[in-house]
C-alpha cells in the first residue's frame, strides 16, 4: 500500500514539474514577443532586452575554444538588458588555471575516477551547508551524494547525446569589451563535461554583450540586423 501511494505521489510530482516547465516556456515566449515589439518603439541600445524573438543569441561553439570563466551579478530568469556597460572582464578567470570546485569535480570524477565524497564539490557543499544550512537544495551528506550522482547521469547523457539546446537552461555566456566569449553563471558542469569529452560543438546562450563592442558601429535603422551579424561573427570565431 505504501509503495503504491509513493508511486502515485511521484507521478503527481512529475506531472506538476512538467506543467511548471511548460508554463515557464510559455512565459518566456510571451516575454520574447513583448521585447520584440518594444524594438519598434524604442531604438536605443539600452532598450534591447532578452529573451527576444529578433535576437539570435543562441549559438553553436567549440567548448574548448572558450578561455575564460566568470560569475556576473545578473539573474536571467526574467527579461534582462542585453547590451550593457560593464567591467567584468577584470575578473575573468582562465579556465585551464581555474580552481573552481565544479570544474575540479568534473575532472576528479570523469578523468581521475575519484569517489563522490572525495571531490572538491563535496567538500565545498559541506562548507556551504555549515555556513547557511542549505546549499543548492542540499542539507546533508546524502543530499550532496545524490546531487553528484545526478552529475554522473548528466555525463552519461552528454556522452551519448551531446549537449542539447533548450528554451530555458542553456549554458550562459557573455561577450566582454575585448570580444572574448566568456562562460558565466549557469552551465559549468555541462561546459566542463563537454571539454572532457572533447565535443566539437555545443549550444550556448549569449546573455549580455558589452556596449563597447558596438561603439560607433551601429546604424540607426539596422541595429537588429547588425547585432545578429556581430553574434554570428562570435559564433564563427569560436566554432
Amino acid at each position: 500500500m505504501f509503495d503504491f501511494l509513493l508511486s502515485k505521489f511521484n507521478n503527481i510530482k512529475k506531472k506538476i514539474s512538467r506543467f511548471l516547465y511548460l508554463l515557464n516556456i510559455f512565459k518566456r515566449i510571451l516575454v520574447s514577443i513583448k521585447n520584440y515589439l518594444k524594438l519598434y518603439i524604442y531604438k536605443n541600445l539600452d532598450d534591447f532586452y532578452i529573451p527576444n524573438l529578433a535576437i539570435k543569441n543562441v549559438i553553436n561553439i567549440n567548448p574548448n575554444k572558450i578561455e575564460y570563466l566568470n560569475s556576473v551579478p545578473l539573474k536571467f530568469n526574467k527579461s534582462t538588458q542585453f547590451i550593457l556597460n560593464f567591467d567584468w572582464h577584470k575578473t575573468n578567470e582562465v579556465i585551464k588555471k581555474s580552481r573552481h570546485p565544479t570544474l575540479l569535480t568534473c575532472k576528479e570524477l570523469f578523468v581521475e575516477d575519484k569517489k563522490l565524497d572525495e571531490t572538491s564539490n563535496y567538500f565545498y557543499f559541506k562548507e556551504k551547508i555549515r555556513e547557511q544550512t542549505t546549499f543548492k537544495n542540499c542539507k546533508n551528506h546524502d543530499d550532496i551524494i545524490k546531487f553528484l550522482k545526478k552529475k554522473i547521469e548528466l555525463f552519461k547523457a552528454i556522452k551519448i547525446n551531446g549537449v542539447k539546446k533548450n528554451m530555458l537552461f542553456n549554458i550562459q555566456c557573455m561577450v566582454d569589451k575585448n570580444l572574448n566569449l566568456v562562460k558565466i553563471n549557469s552551465g559549468n558542469h555541462r561546459l566542463a563535461i563537454s571539454r572532457i569529452l572533447n565535443l566539437n560543438s555545443i549550444p550556448v546562450e549569449i546573455k549580455v554583450i558589452n556596449k563597447e563592442c558596438f561603439k560607433n558601429s551601429l546604424s540607426e535603422n539596422n541595429k537588429i540586423l547588425e547585432i545578429n551579424k556581430f553574434i554570428k561573427k562570435i559564433e564563427q570565431k569560436y566554432s
